[in-house]
């Protein structure tokens, strides 16, 4: 066993950890990705350039349609964490299906209003020559089919995450990819269709990975915890995940209103090209966002279970990798799209008119300088929603997307003319990072700036003399920890019987994390962290091993068995404990016990 008096030997698994989980965000992300610039290719190369407007058209309404799903996933995923470690599967399994039937009711009810109204949808998003206007209202049709499948696989997700069903959530993403290439070749090859079998193509591939998403909680003999039931549904609860997923929503809606508002600012300009030109970086943006939304997702989710734990080291480690594994990327790409520029823009416009390539070329070459500055804005704002501070959130999402954005596009429009549009996105991201880095400066919490960048006041977290961390990574190690978590509690205070407790609830909960881990037969590590904070013990202990199967971990939480007078449970730990918490982070799980 390895005592360590300060985070090296933890930091270990927090890298892993904080990688595994970039990759699989990454993963999801690129997936996402990669469908729409596969119907920009198809589009481009057998449709034409007016195929490619459409699209540009097409871009702030699908902004808007993923607005209800990004909310309700991102309030469902914060509310139920909560509830896991506490044991209350009642209100975790009304989060689950209020989530469900939110989304999937208010997306059928957009999904067919936007069908009606399809031909006047597209003179709003800017679609005013009848040639195109047409298309636009094809393409409308054909996406909406499917969009309705795609919120609840958003919604759906979060779920499948927290219950270890990492590989389900990869491979419907990669489906979703596959089935939306094979579709669309169906679509030009076979049917010879236009944009209305492209948006159908798009609309099967939401529609199948739908249902091996959703497969896991079908039948009775179902291993989920949670359970679909219409019975029961609160209002209420709704309101509160929209709540705590607004700031995403806001992102989302946002985005939108600024696309509509720039794209018909740009159709005032009369040139016909000017509209795709901006729709190619758009989608270009769009396939490489992994770059920076991947780290700053995963420092959403650990700073979360790090703030619960109040440790201050852990949360600047991940501070620290977000923004230099995002800088090291989003330079990169931004020195790819410079170079390789008129190659790009070859192969997403095929087209003869040298006026669209050039504007096209002049587009991504100048907004592609804006790239490296989303490192700060993106991980500030997401590590914003990690540690609910969300009315903040919400302003920075809003000035992030349209707040910022449209007025400085406005005006640099009418100064320097079209190219405007191209500057104003450099512009807008260096006000956002001198907003961020002045609303850290401002924060009371902390002499340096790293100190004031975790934005928590001053008695956040312990000093080292109130904290142990311990790696162990065999059961006979574990046993070791009683001794060591006994002596940790009467050296700061605790009485003889409440050392012993302290001690015994730590072997116990890493025993139970190690008989579900270490079965494998593969090197593991579990970390316990021993804190004393004010009149409290604190435990947390997490392991790199397979994620905990809830079941097991109710089942834990819930049995009476007959026991010894000197004898202790799980159940007893968590009846008799201040707090419990358990998360489940790509791969971690994180028990905190407070006695």
């Amino acid at each position: 066993m390895e005592r360590v008096y300060d985070s090296k030997a933890e930091n270990k698994i927090i890298r892993r950890l904080f990688l595994k989980s970039e990759i699989s965000w990454g993963v999801s992300d690129f997936s996402k990705a990669i469908g729409p610039m596969i119907d920009l290719v198809f589009v481009s190369q057998f449709i034409g350039i007016d195929g490619v407007t459409v699209l540009g058209f097409m871009a702030p309404l699908i902004m808007f349609f993923e607005l209800i799903g990004s909310a309700v996933a991102n309030g469902a995923r914060n509310k139920v964490s909560s509830m896991i470690g506490a044991g209350k599967l009642d209100i975790a399994n009304r989060v689950f299906s209020d989530a469900l039937i939110m989304s999937g009711g208010l997306s059928a009810l957009m999904a067919l209003l936007a069908f009606v109204f399809s031909t006047g949808l597209a003179f709003v998003l800017g679609a005013r020559e009848p040639g195109v206007a047409q298309m636009t209202q094809q393409y409308i049709r054909g996406y909406l089919i499917g969009f309705p499948f795609y919120t609840l696989t958003r919604v759906i997700t979060p779920f499948l995450q927290i219950e270890g069903q990492y590989q389900r959530v990869n491979t419907t993403s990669i489906l979703t990819t596959v089935i939306d290439i094979a579709a669309d070749s169906v679509a030009v090859f076979v049917l010879h269709g236009g944009m209305f079998e492209i948006g159908l193509a798009t609309s099967a591939g939401y529609i199948i990975p739908f249902f091996v998403s959703a497969s896991y909680y079908m039948g009775k003999k179902s291993p989920s915890v949670f359970k679909l039931s219409f019975k029961g549904f609160n209002p209420k609860l709704c309101i509160e995940m929209l709540r705590l997923g607004a700031p995403m929503g806001i992102t989302k809606g946002s985005n939108s209103i600024a696309g509509l508002i720039i794209n018909n600012m740009l159709t005032s300009f009369n040139m016909p090209y000017l509209v795709a030109a901006h729709g190619v970086f758009s989608q270009i943006t769009v396939f490489v966002r992994a770059a920076w939304y991947a780290p700053a997702d995963t420092l959403m989710a650990f700073a979360g279970v790090f703030v619960g734990e109040e440790d201050r080291d852990s949360i600047k480690l991940v501070q620290r990798l977000s923004l230099l594994h995002s800088l090291i990327m989003t330079t990169l790409i931004t020195l790819l799209l410079s170079v390789f520029c008129d190659s790009i823009v070859s192969v997403f416009l095929n087209t003869d008119k040298p006026e669209a390539l050039e504007l096209a070329s002049q587009c991504i070459r100048i907004s592609c300088l804006s790239l490296p500055f989303h490192t700060i804005v993106y991980n500030f704002n997401n590590y914003l929603m990690g540690i609910k501070r969300l009315r903040f959130a919400n302003i920075y999402s809003f000035l992030i997307e349209c707040g910022n954005l449209v007025p400085i596009t406005l005006l640099m429009l009418g100064f320097i003319g079209y190219q405007g549009a191209w500057i104003s996105k450099i512009i807008n991201m260096i006000g956002l990072s001198l907003i961020a880095v002045i609303y850290i400066r401002m924060n009371k919490g902390g002499k340096s700036f790293s100190d004031k960048m975790l934005l928590m006041p001053d008695d956040f977290g312990t000093t080292e003399e109130n904290e142990i961390a311990v790696i162990a990574s065999s059961t006979q190690e574990i046993e070791e920890l009683s001794k060591l978590a006994i002596a940790f509690a009467m050296e700061h205070g605790a009485d003889k019987k409440r050392a012993m407790s302290y001690g015994l609830i730590t072997e116990e909960l890493s025993v139970f994390l190690a008989e579900h881990g270490f079965k494998d037969g593969k090197e593991h590590h579990i970390n316990a962290r021993l804190v004393a904070k004010d009149d409290d013990l604190i435990i947390r202990v997490r392991d790199d091993c397979k994620p905990l199967n809830l079941k097991d971990y109710y089942r834990a939480l819930l049995e009476t068995p007959e026991i010894e007078d000197d004898e202790i449970t799980l159940a007893i730990i968590f009846k008799s404990a201040k707090d419990v918490k358990y998360t489940a982070t790509f791969g971690a799980n994180n028990l905190i016990v407070r006695v």
